[in-house]
């Protein structure tokens, strides 16, 4: 497997890959280039995307349990319990 992933890298199609892959990370960085930017607001940015999940989640399960509610199951289900009870 290693010699394919060798043979693919070193061929002028694998480079031509590789260079494209390495400009684009590049103009990815220079996009994101921010002065002001620090470790503190990369903390606070997934602890907002956090709280937005958890906030995210709640809405659509209660939504969900609602839409429940307002439309019961239908008679359909077949259960694998005897309604026959022996007394």
């Amino acid at each position: 497997m290693f010699q394919l992933f060798d043979l693919i890298i070193t061929s002028p199609i694998g480079a031509y890959l590789l260079n494209a892959v390495e400009n684009t990370i590049y103009a990815a960085l220079v996009v994101a280039d921010c002065d002001e930017c620090g470790f503190k607001d990369l903390g606070k940015l997934l602890f907002g995307g956090l709280a937005l999940a958890v906030v995210f989640g709640i809405t659509v399960s209660l939504l969900y349990r609602r839409s429940r509610e307002k439309n019961p199951g239908s008679d359909q289900f077949v259960s694998i319990r005897s309604k026959v009870t022996k007394e």
